[in-house]
Parts: structure tokens; sequence; C-alpha cells
């Protein structure tokens, strides 16, 4: 049996549970180590499947895993492939570095800060405009942008600013008769008033149960992260990342006037910010170790997310 003691053996058994759960899955392992660690190094940094296979090996993710997770990813337009010879190179796509922008920035770019106004960004889209596929399509956009539904063909949002829902829409494709607008909602008893809103387009029990299972999961690593060596460093900090990144892209992130007054959200923000800066280091002397290519100089310290 594991000395589950130490945080090595802690941190093996807290990965072998969640691998065998499924989540994180290989295709979001991966999606995490390009945002995470190889973005900073620039759009053009790429790494060959063995390389990748040998980052995630101690998740239990092997090379013809690897392998077939980066061909759906290209598949999706979120990866691209060089072809050198008969080796393999993969990036992010061009297209798609919107996208890890707009995820890195709810990821990393801390809580809201400063007083709400009061507006809403509303968003009614034309139920006859396009196929019901690429309806549903640009609505998981919206909701990646922090929408939630109003009604049938209507989103709304409380933090997300009208430029962020435009992007989204151009990024689901072509749509004409999609209304974006402000608006201030009247808080009256014969009507919905904010909070009421909120609870409507925003559930938070399931934001609710992510977080605080994330805390009870992470804090024992949170004093004891100096006595683990790089590699699991370098699981820590994926792991890490690859969890947070779930909740919080799922997370309609209102602001404080909004949120129960004992949100675990805030500290499951804090304690993922502690960890990450207390292993990004050592985790990225192992990741320099496993890529190849060489990825070159890094534009931005690691070390400064969460702050």
């Amino acid at each position: 049996m594991a000395d589950t003691t130490r945080p090595s053996a802690a941190l093996d058994d807290l990965v072998a549970a969640s691998c065998s759960n499924g989540a994180p899955s290989a295709r979001n392992l991966l999606v995490t180590v390009f945002g995470d660690a190889l973005l900073p190094y620039g759009p053009a940094t790429s790494a060959s499947p063995l390389s990748l296979a040998e980052l995630l090996d101690g998740f239990g993710v092997n090379e013809r895993l690897v392998r077939t997770s980066l061909t759906r990813l290209v598949n999706d337009d979120l990866l691209a492939v060089d072809v050198e010879g008969r080796r393999s190179f993969y990036r992010v796509a061009v297209g798609a570095l919107d996208v890890f922008a707009r995820a890195d920035s709810r990821i990393y770019g801390g809580a809201v800060v400063g007083e709400w106004d009061g507006s809403w960004t509303v968003v009614v889209i034309d139920g006859a405009e396009a196929t019901a596929d690429q309806r549903a399509a640009l609505r998981q956009e919206l909701s990646w942008a922090g929408f939630g539904t109003v009604a049938p063909n209507v989103m709304a949002s409380p933090l997300t600013p009208p430029h962020a829902a435009t992007t989204a829409i151009r990024h689901a494709g072509p749509f004409e008769q999609v209304l974006v607008t402000t608006a201030q909602v009247v808080d009256d008893q014969a009507t919905l008033g904010p909070v009421e809103l909120a609870e409507r387009c925003a559930p938070l029990d399931g934001s609710r149960d992510g977080y605080e299972a994330f805390i009870a999961r992470f804090r024992r690593f949170e004093n004891l992260t100096g006595e683990l060596d790089d590699a699991r460093a370098f699981k820590l900090r994926i792991l890490l990342v690859a969890s947070f990144r779930r909740l919080v892209l799922a997370d309609p992130l209102l602001p404080a006037e909004l949120l129960p007054a004992d949100w675990p959200g805030h500290e499951a923000r804090r304690l993922a910010g502690s960890l990450y800066r207390s292993v990004a280091e050592r985790a990225e002397r192992h990741l320099l170790d496993h890529l190849e290519p060489s990825p070159g100089r890094r534009r931005s310290g690691v070390a400064r997310r969460f702050v």
C-alpha cells in the first residue's frame, strides 16, 4: 500500500484516482500542456508525439493514445501538424489561438475586481437563422464566453462585454441576425431581479460542488510541494490546471454582488494560484528536459500567473 502521508505518494494516488474516472481525459491533458506549457514560448512552439507521451506518461497516457488524441484535436481545428520527413510536430493552430487566449484569461486572469455597474450583455439569436447545429455551436461559444440561457435563443451575462460576445459569434460562424446589446435589469417585486436572473441563466450548484471537490483534493499539497521532484511538480501543475480549467470554463463568473457570501470559487482560485506558483519553475525544468524540439526562449514567466 502506498504511503499516502508522503506528498509524492499522495500525488500519485490522486492522479491514479482522477484518471480512472476519466477526468481529466487525454484530450484535456494535451490541451492543458499546449495552453499552459507550450504557448508561453510562442505560437509556433511545437512538440513531437513522443515528447508529449513522455510528459504524460505519469498519467497513464501512452504514445498511441497521444497520437489518436492529437489527430482528433487537428480535426477539430485546435491543433496543426507540421511534417518533417517521417516525423510530425504539433502546435496550436493559428485559428485556435484566440480560443486559447480566451481560456487563459479565464483560468489565470483572477477574480473580478471592482464594483459591478449592474449592466448585462444580452444576445438574442434569430431562431430562423442557420441550422439547429449551427445555433447550438453558437450557444456553446457564448457559454464558453460566460453567457447563460435566459430563454430560448436569449443569453445573457453580467460581466462579459459586448465585444467578447461578437468575438464568440464570429468564431461560431457567419451569423447576420444576432442582436447584441446591453441592458439594466429592473429590480422590482413583480419582475425578475438581478439575483433571480443570475439564478436562471447561471445555476451555481454544479460549480459549487466542483470547487468544493477541487479544494478537498488539492488542499493537502499546499504546504508540501517543496518535497516534490521536478517530474512530480510537472504532474501536479498539469493536473491542477486541467482540473481547474474544467471548472472555471463552466463557471459563469458572476460579480460578487450576485454570488453567495460563502462562494468556494474564491478559495479554489487562491489555492490554485498558490500551488501553481510553488511548482512552476520545477515543472518547467521537467518540461524542457523532455520537449523536442527545444522551444527556445520563453515569452512570459509562468510564475506570474494567477496574480
